[in-house]
């Protein structure tokens, strides 16, 4: 879930969005656990890092990420 709001990422670069999203999710203990992570639209990738940062960290096995479409800049 989310930690915390990190607000509007439209217009921000990839750094942009990557120091706006440190911290902005946790994640329940999934210990050995393989997870997949879907998100509607990739831009740039900033988000889906995030996301899987916060999963290892809950001690998953393996993270795989999947989106249903990606901007022309991802």
């Amino acid at each position: 879930g989310r930690a915390r709001r990190a607000g509007p990422q439209v217009g921000r670069d990839r750094l942009e969005r990557a120091r706006a999203l440190q911290g902005a999710f946790r994640a329940r203990r999934v210990t050995g656990q393989r997870v997949l992570v879907v998100d509607d639209v990739r831009t740039t990738g900033a988000t889906l890092a995030e996301a899987a940062r916060a999963l290892y960290e809950a001690g998953a096995q393996s993270v795989l990420v999947r989106t249903l479409a990606q901007t022309p800049d991802a």
